[in-house]
């Protein structure tokens, strides 16, 4: 890989998982295809609550950033790169997506056997 690139790596990642996220969303209508305005809601809660824990944990000494090549090493605070947030977003997006795919085969099943 070209040393240009290697700084994006991680936040390449980060986005191409996202775009495959978003079209299990769209073929099962998981969660912003489902309802965008409550997922738009809950995600920027979600991610909101855990940039408030993050800063605490920077505050506190908990959690620092590790030295990487493949993070673009800018940050958006001491202690928290621009990647933080996209993958907060990655893993709430992901736990919607699972919740709602979990009770839709749930709810599937159970109208099967009744």
């Amino acid at each position: 890989m070209p040393e240009f690139f290697e700084p994006f790596t991680y936040v390449t990642i980060l986005l191409v998982v996202l775009v495959c996220m978003a079209l299990c969303d769209w073929r099962w209508k998981l969660a912003f295809f489902l309802d965008a305005r409550r997922a738009a809601v809950l995600s920027a809660a979600v991610v909101a609550a855990f940039l408030v824990w993050d800063a605490l944990g920077i505050a506190t000494g908990s959690f620092f950033r590790g030295g990487s090549s493949y993070m673009t090493g800018v940050v958006l605070a001491p202690e928290m790169p621009v990647e933080e947030p996209i993958f907060l977003f990655f893993l709430t997006y992901l736990t919607i997506n699972l919740t709602t795919g979990a009770r839709l085969l749930l709810d599937a099943r159970g109208r099967r056997s009744a």
